[in-house]
């Protein structure tokens, strides 16, 4: 009996034990598959090292990230508490990466044209597929494959590498024995298919795998999505081909280079939208039988606003050419901002993660400052053409208006700097740079084709050909061509290294290149980081003209010079007024007729006693062009209606010189004459060029004691 009361009581403490481990395991996975709270917040990464082009980033089931610096060479592993290593160093432009079942990460070594694998605790490398430093294809037993600057990865569960192999415009894969065989794609193009081989791409960039076991890939120079079938077959899942950024059903959502993507394990697709600067859901027809997922469509969840920088809510965050994806195990995102340089994450509320990095406190923030206060060191030491000791002319500055000011007319701001050459001359490289774009070349064949460097960008080129037009014999350059062989597109690849002196390409019919200097988003004055052999300027700039208009643009006064003019000087009402000056600059060895916008302007306001009035002690220098703001409203807060340049017509450079657009801000001010006296005054109007020649012009100004309405009549009786 006691035997019997004793197994039974064993038996009911199993049962219990057993009942405990069910509930456990079914709280668990309640828990794991319970919904997390929405993604709320975009918050920076802090790290004690400074990234130069995060592109790839993974992140293990304990929460480790990963991240590849393509400029840099190397693999960072930071830890869940913020330690941060180097596990691998040396690579050539290392893009996207993904953890395999082994623990170890599959590396994209663009630069390289090949995979590697690496182990995640000794930082030991080894290739997976293809030749290193030899670009081409082949598919086949591992050593003789061969890829061209492959960029995307993928890896499944069972260990089979997905690549999209960018500049072969193919999707390969890659299974356990190392064989390589093409899934989908041949030439470059467009086109959908039943077959791989009759499928075309456009510098495919990203690559996921899906739940089902089909692969959803960034068709990055067709701004398209694209689902591949195992079998090869392939249909465009979202995007119209447009460059730009638009949200709604999935046959009419529109992308802007998509590059970065990834699936969470319930089918969702998010997409980094390198060109918009913004992170995209796609939910897909599969998705329409879950709860509350609503209809197919594309979404923008962060980066709504255009490319620039911005933590806070994701309604208002803003990225810069965001490049990878990865989804963490508490449902976050990790983001590889590659633009600004940072790593940023996408967290909901009880997921906190990361902080809120002031605007003011980012990488290009911190280039910008560095510029403006001249504390960073030249990036170049030449001119642009052979031989590059010898002064040419500058035909346009950094800052200049380019179009026309007016209501229905779109104006913007030069920025960079023109340097006059022959047509078909040939155009060097600056400084040693790495192609860091997948589509680094735009414009191919229209006036404003141009190759972009991370710290140069060369405008008004022939890239890669000769004055005949032939491309040069060089397979950095890959061109597409025509039926009878004539080019029709190129493309350089990512990880593409060229040396200063290195040709680039030629001169077309606009006779200059227009040089951009600084990363993208945080362009800066060329004249402040390129240290141009033999430029001497001796002349200062010209003011022409200054006029004084109201905050409705109507014109008050035009100033003459001089206070012997003083008793007939112009009167202004008591009201907040704006200051408009047209000026120009020209330089030593220029062409007379050519004029150049200036670099610095501002005014001062002394008194009859020729004291300078308080709160203009100092000139108010309202307007310096070392960097521009990032601001579309900042061309029309800079100048006045009627300024114009570039494409015909009367070279006009009115600024308003009492707005502000120095120091990457602009915002609109005005000189306040209802908090002065009625009297007479002298306004002095200062203009500087970069090489420190200065013009000023002082006029006589009086304030008088009324209003006056637009037709010159006394407001004073209204005004009681």
């Amino acid at each position: 009996m006691e035997r019997r009361s004793a197994a039974r009581w064993r038996l009911s403490i199993s049962v219990l034990l057993a009942i405990g481990a069910l509930l456990a395991a079914w709280f668990i996975i309640r828990r794991e598959r319970a919904p997390l709270p929405p993604l709320s917040v975009a918050h920076t990464l802090p790290l004690p090292v400074q990234l130069e082009d995060p592109f790839g980033v993974a992140v293990s089931s304990e929460g480790t990230i990963y991240v590849a610096d393509g400029e840099q060479g190397r693999i960072y592993r930071i830890s869940p508490n913020g330690e941060t290593r180097v596990i691998t160093d040396g690579l050539a432009t290392p893009s996207a990466i993904a953890l395999a079942p082994d623990g170890s990460l599959i590396v994209a070594e663009t630069g390289a044209h090949a995979i590697l694998r690496i182990d995640t605790r000794t930082g030991a490398v080894q290739l997976v597929v293809g030749q290193r430093g030899r670009p081409g294809f082949e598919d086949g037993m591992r050593e003789r494959t061969l890829f061209s600057a492959p960029i995307g990865i993928a890896v499944a569960s069972d260990g089979t590498i997905y690549v999209a192999d960018s500049y072969n415009d193919r999707i390969r894969v890659v299974n356990e024995r190392g064989e390589v065989r093409t899934v989908a794609g041949g030439e470059t193009g467009f086109a959908d298919g039943a077959a791989g081989a009759e499928v075309r791409f456009h510098t495919p960039c990203g690559i996921a795998l899906l739940p089902d076991g089909s692969l959803v890939v960034a068709d990055t120079g067709n701004n398209r999505l694209r689902r591949v079938e195992p079998n090869g077959a392939t249909t465009t899942l979202s995007g119209t081909g447009e460059a730009e950024s638009r949200d709604g059903p999935l046959d009419g959502a529109a992308f802007d280079e998509p590059i970065g993507i990834v699936a969470t394990r319930e089918g969702a697709v998010y997409v980094a939208d390198a060109g918009s600067g913004a992170i995209r859901e796609v939910r897909l027809p599969s998705q329409m039988d879950k709860k509350d997922q609503g209809p197919p469509r594309v979404t923008t969840i962060a980066g709504s606003g255009g490319s620039g920088f911005l933590d806070g809510p994701l309604s208002t965050a803003r990225f810069r050419r965001p490049s990878g994806l990865a989804v963490a195990p508490d449902g976050s995102f990790v983001v590889a901002d590659a633009g600004n340089k940072l790593l940023r994450v996408l967290v909901g509320e009880g997921r906190l993660r990361g902080t809120v990095l002031p605007p003011e406190e980012s990488p290009l923030a911190r280039w910008r400052r560095a510029v403006r206060q001249r504390e960073h060191r030249k990036l170049a030491h030449r001119w642009p053409f052979d031989p590059p000791d010898r002064a040419r002319e500058i035909a346009a500055t950094f800052g200049e208006i380019r179009g026309l000011v007016a209501a229905d007319r779109e104006a913007w701001f030069h920025n960079g700097l023109d340097v006059p050459g022959a047509l078909g001359e040939t155009v060097r490289l600056l400084r040693t740079e790495r192609v860091l774009l997948p589509l680094a070349v735009q414009g191919f064949g229209t006036a404003r084709e141009r190759i972009r460097f991370p710290l140069f960008g060369y405008v008004h080129l022939r890239v890669g050909r000769d004055r005949q037009n032939r491309p040069f014999a060089d397979d950095r350059f890959i061109f597409r061509r025509d039926e009878r062989g004539e080019p029709t597109d190129l493309r350089v690849p990512r990880g593409a290294v060229f040396t200063e002196g290195e040709a680039l390409g030629t001169l077309n019919e606009q006779y200059h290149v227009h040089l951009i200097a600084g990363p993208i988003g945080a362009e800066a004055n060329a004249l402040s980081v390129i240290e141009l052999p033999r430029v001497q300027d001796a002349r200062p700039p010209v003011i022409s003209r200054v006029r004084i208009v109201r905050l409705s643009g109507e014109e008050i006064a035009l100033l003459d010079d001089g206070a012997a003019k003083r008793r007939n000087a112009p009167s202004v009402p008591p009201e907040r007024v704006r200051i408009v000056v047209e000026c120009f600059d020209q330089m030593d060895g220029n062409a007379a007729r050519r004029r150049l916008g200036i670099y610095r302007l501002g005014y001062q306001l002394f008194d009859e006693h020729a004291k300078p009035v308080q709160g203009f002690e100092q000139p108010l220098l309202n307007i310096a062009f070392d960097v521009l703001p990032d601001d579309a409203r900042a061309v029309q807060i800079a100048y006045a209606q009627g300024s114009n340049a570039g494409y015909g017509g009367e070279t006009v450079f009115a600024y308003q010189a009492t707005n502000i657009v120095r120091d990457g801000e602009a915002r609109e001010d005005f000189f306040d004459a209802t908090a002065l006296p009625a009297g007479a005054y002298l306004l002095r109007i200062i203009a500087e060029d970069f090489f420190g020649n200065h013009t000023t012009r002082d006029f006589a100004l009086g304030i008088s004691a009324h209003k006056t309405g637009p037709d010159g009549k006394d407001q004073a009786s209204e005004d009681r």
